[in-house]
């Protein structure tokens, strides 16, 4: 009988900050790899082989302070001894986007090859869970094989194993994604340290690895098996090969061999395949639901919030109209995207994005996603600049006095060309849309004159030069500069005029003209058209109200609203729940022998603060919390905290706003906003990275923590079929659908603690969040079907844009789309618009986020003039034989949760 090989892989799992700071970590970080790659070129000391976590970045941490080495990194890496990549960091899966999980992985990759070659091996060891389409993301990069850590078979504390028998899944299985993509996977049943400071002692060896055996046995199925031989920032153990000799003497009815993941899988998969599918997300459902550090998810919410806006900066404003200017001929800001992509993911890592660290970390986090930020706003208002100073804007010059055309000397062919005489009479503006259908809904635009105008002898025009109502403000003077590219900066003062409208048929991924001009008659139009959203306030209630929805707040704050189009009512909505947390940065437990303080009993003010074209109801709350924890419980002494929750409804709007403000003056507490949707369901549907993943409400009967809190991208969602009640969110990713007979969802808005928790003690006051604090999310009522809130929740996070320009011809028409999406469902959305990694054209990203096939329309402008469509794989690599593609729309059927990449092969003479 042939022996079992036991597979030690020497590593040490390196957080790149968490307990301390980057910078310390850094300098242990270097000592690491100066020992690693001095054993790597040793002879005959029976090191091998290393394994360095699964993300580049830490090569280039190292390189940084030893460029010297790099010569000698790039050889074992080549050798094939040192294993990096493929991702550039190790993200957290749940609280970061699709999006900037493929550009973390591509990357990754593209690091990892330039210094000598990547591992193709998806790496997991330490994800606070995993998402659903993981497996259809690795084999969109031709990776097949993934090793993870979490999620399903409970791990006992301090990494131990809790389960005591075979129960739960095997170590070998399959990992399936819900388009049916899967990979041949390694649960790491035994924690990644299982194999951490091996003996050199024979006898102390065999007892050392007969215990460890028994664990990997309990879960193997196949009779290769691992040992991990490193823990959290372990230091490289020099004697490995002396250990594993001691093995072998000790233990002879084994081999043992210095190895490394390419050649364990290579084993695997000569076996016989794996018997087990694990499918979908992996969150612990199966446990007593402590273990699922799930709480991660509220913790420092201003990280979250910062993470969505710079996510949506990037993926939604920066890349795609950076791709739309360079298709016409602006230089694309390649390495600045590059960048700002990873200042953000160096944000990404678990422990840094989760909020579970010590706060210089997360202060110099702060200072990353700024930075990212200031790179991406200023990419997104170059490009959209770019765009609107070559759009015709010639419509509107015969508008400016009443005055024919031909007065204004123009040629316009020349992009940019202005009219003269339009300063004082015209100002013209684009606005934006970047998502894939066309949009009708409000914005603004600041307006800045060189002189004092009169705001009511200006009309809104649009680019039909038809008369838009809407309202304007008179911000004053302000100062500013510009920097011309070929002369000294030039200081200016300007009056600035802040224009609210309802902007009407943006077209999908595109853009509008309108013009803000001059006209003989004084008054501008009026707001509306008689269903304008209004407001009407007692001393003791509210009512807003539009053509869609009615919402009424009694005089505890709570608000009834009633969905005009299905006639259901939702009621008791929006009470706040403030309760105690002794928990910490990992973990939400209430305080011991509390109840919760709960709004809605006592009253509140009630203050009309609507404004044009908008509803606006202010909720002022001021309640007596806790000022701290006590012990396991709440300390009697109070502190006086106001709450303004800010309820506005658009004219035309289906959904209400809502804006909750706060000074926080008290500790280890968490606020949330409680929905009841008295919808009869057992499920709810969460917003997840290229997903809409369908949760039980109820827990496995193992359960023993009393929440369930799960997380979310941009939104949560209960729904019979009938009734259907959303919370759409911008950065507040933790929920509970609580369990208290009205299919109750609550969103927690702010998470307070003073301790990191885990392995030790470690304070953190700046986990406390004491100070100014706004969030935003949005109350949706629809008729029964989750699809419904997709495109919601995707404006709400993508509001439209407007960038001034001039007068002035150019090649681009008034309105244009450059690649609209249509779905009958409305579950198939873009989640991306960039160029092609290769410099070959632009890449267009979907994804089906339905539960059924849906056919798809692709058209716009890139459709129209593009030479070649292509279906690509997440590499961007051609996945089909290329199809040349006429001028006009492409269809075509899209399998339900299916990603869909599709390269455009560009005809640059058309589009310039």
């Amino acid at each position: 009988m042939e022996k079992a090989t036991v597979h030690i892989i020497s590593h040490s799992h390196w957080d790149r900050e968490w307990y301390m700071s980057f910078e310390k970590f850094r300098m242990r970080l270097v000592k690491l790899i100066d020992d690693v790659l001095d054993l790597l070129e040793a002879e005959n000391n029976g090191f091998a082989f290393f394994h360095l976590d699964g993300h580049v970045l830490l090569v280039d941490d190292y390189l940084e302070i030893r460029p010297e080495q790099e010569a000698r990194l790039r050889s074992v890496v080549r050798q094939g001894k040192l294993s990096i990549g493929p991702w550039y960091v190790l993200q957290d899966a749940f609280l970061t986007s699709g999006e900037a999980q493929i550009r973390n992985m591509q990357l990754g990759l593209a690091r990892a090859e330039e210094l000598g070659g990547a591992t193709e091996i998806g790496y997991f060891p330490d994800t606070f869970g995993n998402i659903s389409q993981s497996a259809q993301l690795l084999q969109g990069f031709g990776i097949g094989r993934a090793v993870f850590g979490r999620g399903i078979n409970a791990i006992a504390e301090n990494n131990g194993v809790r389960n005591t028998d075979s129960s739960g899944y095997p170590s070998e299985l399959w990992w399936a994604s819900p388009d049916g993509s899967r990979v041949l996977s390694v649960f790491l049943a035994n924690w990644y340290h299982n194999g951490m400071e091996l003996p050199t002692d024979p006898l102390r060896a065999a007892e050392r690895g007969r215990q460890a055996l028994d664990n990997v046995e309990r879960f193997a199925s196949t009779p290769h098996l691992l040992l991990m031989n490193g823990c959290d920032h372990q230091p490289v153990q020099s004697d490995v090969g002396q250990a594993i000799a001691a093995l072998n003497e000790g233990l002879p009815a084994y081999r043992f061999v210095h190895s490394r993941f390419q050649d364990y899988f290579d084993k695997l998969e000569a076996c016989e395949p794996p018997n087990a599918t694990v499918a979908g997300e992996l969150i612990g459902e199966r446990t007593d639901g402590w273990t699922t550090l799930v709480n991660t998810a509220s913790s420092r919410m201003y990280l979250k919030q910062w993470n969505t806006r710079v996510q949506g900066e990037l993926e939604r404003w920066a890349e795609p109209f950076s791709t739309i200017a360079g298709l016409l001929g602006k230089e694309y800001p390649a390495a600045f995207l590059k960048q700002a992509w990873k200042l953000l993911l160096q944000n990404h890592p678990h422990d840094s994005i989760c909020g579970c660290s010590v706060d210089p970390v997360h202060e110099e986090m702060v200072t990353r996603f700024m930075k990212s930020a200031q790179i991406a706003e200023a990419l997104s208002f170059e490009a959209m600049t770019y765009i609107a100073d070559r759009t015709d804007t010639t419509a509107f010059a015969a508008q400016q006095s009443g005055q024919p055309a031909d007065v204004y000397a123009t040629d316009t062919k020349a992009p940019g060309t202005q009219l003269t005489g339009q300063s004082a009479d015209a100002y013209p503006f684009v606005v934006f849309n970047p998502l894939g259908w066309t949009r009708d809904e409000w914005t603004t635009v600041d307006i800045d004159a060189h002189e004092e105008l009169e705001p009511d002898r200006f009309a809104l025009l649009d680019r039909d030069r038809a008369e838009v109502a809407c309202a304007w403000e008179d911000l004053g003077w302000i100062s500013g500069f510009t920097l011309p590219d070929d002369r000294f900066r030039i200081p200016w003062r300007k009056r600035r005029y802040r224009l609210t409208f309802l902007a009407s048929g943006i077209p999908g991924t595109g853009h509008a003209s309108f013009a803000w001009v001059r006209r003989k008659d004084a008054g501008s139009a009026p707001i509306g058209d008689g269903d304008e959203a209004a407001c009407i306030v007692e001393p003791d209630s509210a009512i807003l109200e539009n053509a869609y929805l009615r919402i009424a707040a009694d005089a505890g704050g709570k608000l009834t609203l009633e969905d005009k189009a299905t006639g259901q009512v939702y009621r008791d909505l929006l009470a706040l729940e403030d309760s105690g947390d002794i928990g910490n940065e990992y973990l939400y437990r209430a305080a011991e022998g509390a109840v919760p303080i709960v709004t809605g009993v006592d009253p509140v003010r009630l203050v009309d603060r609507s404004t044009a074209g908008c509803a606006r109801l202010a909720v002022l709350h001021r309640l007596d919390l806790p000022a701290e924890r006590e012990g396991s419980g709440r300390t009697a002494r109070t502190v006086s905290q106001e709450i303004e929750v800010a309820v506005s409804l658009k004219t035309g709007a289906k959904y209400a706003e809502i804006v909750v403000s706060l000074d926080n003056a008290a500790k280890d507490h968490r606020l949330r906003a409680l929905f009841p949707s008295d919808a009869d369901t057992a499920f709810v549907r969460a917003a997840a990275p290229f997903d809409v993943v369908k949760r039980s409400i109820a827990p496995w009967e193992g359960w023993r923590n009393p929440s369930r809190n799960e997380r979310m991208q941009s939104f949560v969602d209960v729904s019979d079929g009938v009734r259907g009640l959303a919370i759409v969110t911008e950065g507040l990713p933790e929920y509970e659908a609580l369990r208290d007979g009205r299919g109750t969802i609550a969103l927690t808005l702010l998470r307070c603690v003073g301790e990191l928790g885990d392995w030790n003690y470690f304070p953190t006051p700046g986990a406390q969040c004491l100070g100014p604090y706004s969030c935003r999310f949005a109350i949706v009522p629809h008729g029964g079907d989750y699809r419904e809130v997709v495109g919601v929740a995707q404006s709400f996070n993508a509001p439209l844009r407007a960038v001034p320009t001039g007068v002035h011809g150019g090649p681009l028409p008034s309105a244009l789309s450059w690649a609209s999406v249509e779905s009958p469902g409305g579950a198939v959305v873009t989640t991306a618009l960039k160029r092609a990694e290769d410099a070959g054209g632009a890449v267009l990203r979907l994804v089906n986020l339905g539960e059924s096939e849906e056919r798809v329309t692709v058209k716009g402008r890139l459709f129209d003039v593009g030479s070649e469509v292509s279906e690509r794989m997440l590499n961007e690599r051609v996945a089909a034989d290329a199809v040349p593609v006429e001028a006009g729309p492409i269809a075509f059927a899209l399998a339900p949760k299916k990603i869909l990449t599709l390269g455009i092969k560009d005809a640059p003479a058309m589009l310039k």
